[in-house]
């Protein structure tokens, strides 16, 4: 009994010498605010099938895969030199895959991805200075919608607008341009997008391509 309470201690106290390291390491940390709890997207569960339809019917489907918020850690180095840790900041991060692709397909496991973060405010290529204040970002990554990995952030300072969609009002929408690909790869699966409606607490509800189909959530 004495070896089992003093192999408790052990671990008890390994455990919070790893924590410890982690949070006396220096590093600055962005968290979440308490500004931020009306820009998370809270109705995108795990495992939900998300039905995008146009004007045509035609049908778009994507799976939710993940929808996590955690702290992450900031770092940049390759296996030669080591990495460098930076900062660590809050993310909720949330991706869906096309159902047109079958599980284990290149890059069917990102099809689409946002990404919502706390961001410091100066933040260098080669960071040296990080500024104690930070900033919300929002990222939507678009793949395989074109040819290679394209992002769009967000800017908050955007003018809200309105959508309705199927007798629903979508009050704190974004209309987002997307620069098209010149090259697309002609073989894949989803079109190529020109504009992406995105909502405050929803997420993507909507976007159009460029054969002027405008997909719609319906769900």
């Amino acid at each position: 009994m004495k070896k089992l309470i003093l192999l408790l201690v052990i671990v008890i106290n390994l455990s919070c010498s790893r924590e410890n390291a982690e949070v006396g390491d220096g590093l600055p940390y962005f968290k979440f605010l308490q500004a931020d709890n009306d820009k998370f997207i809270n109705s995108t569960e795990v495992g939900k099938i998300l039905i995008y339809r146009n004007q045509n019917n035609a049908e778009l489907k994507f799976k939710v895969l993940k929808n996590k918020t955690e702290k992450q850690l900031e770092s940049r180095g390759d296996f030669v030199n080591g990495s460098t840790k930076y900062f660590y900041y809050d993310e909720q991060r949330i991706e869906m895959q096309s159902t047109l692709f079958a599980d284990g397909d290149f890059c069917c496991n990102s099809s689409f991805y946002l990404s919502l973060k706390r961001w410091p405010k100066v933040y260098q290529t080669n960071p040296i200075v990080i500024s104690p204040d930070s900033k919300f970002i929002t990222n939507i990554g678009l793949v395989p919608f074109e040819t290679g990995i394209q992002s769009v952030f967000l800017d908050y300072s955007e003018i809200l607008q309105n959508l309705i969609i199927n007798g629903i009002t979508y009050n704190k929408v974004r209309k987002i341009e997307i620069t098209p690909n010149p090259f697309p790869n002609p073989n894949w699966q989803l079109p190529s997008l020109k504009n992406i409606y995105f909502d405050q607490n929803k997420g993507v509800i909507g976007f159009d391509d460029l054969q002027n189909n405008e997909w719609r959530l319906q769900n």
